[in-house]
């Protein structure tokens, strides 16, 4: 897994992931989590784990404060005629 700060919204994050990521990705996924208030303490109390989309990609993230860590699930192609899974 690798770790990098990514500067999003007037924040910075620390992404861990293992797959490369799009910086269209990650800030989609970003977005997403912005807008489920997912940073919030409280939030993240009983939160804490997200299955995100983003294009064609199905993604599991867990967010611990401003780390977020990002796994690539599952990819799908052509309008669901042919699936690709983890």
């Amino acid at each position: 897994m690798e770790s990098m700060p990514f500067l999003h919204a007037n924040n910075i994050f620390t992404i861990t992931f293992e797959d490369d990521l799009a910086f269209t990705e990650v800030r989609s996924i970003l977005d997403q989590l912005l807008e489920r208030n997912a940073f919030n303490p409280e939030t993240q109390e009983k939160e804490g784990a997200y299955c995100l989309t983003c294009g064609a990609a199905q993604f599991s993230v867990w967010v611990v404060e401003l780390e977020v860590i990002i796994r690539r699930d599952q990819m799908v192609f052509d309008s669901n005629t042919f699936k690709f899974f983890d």
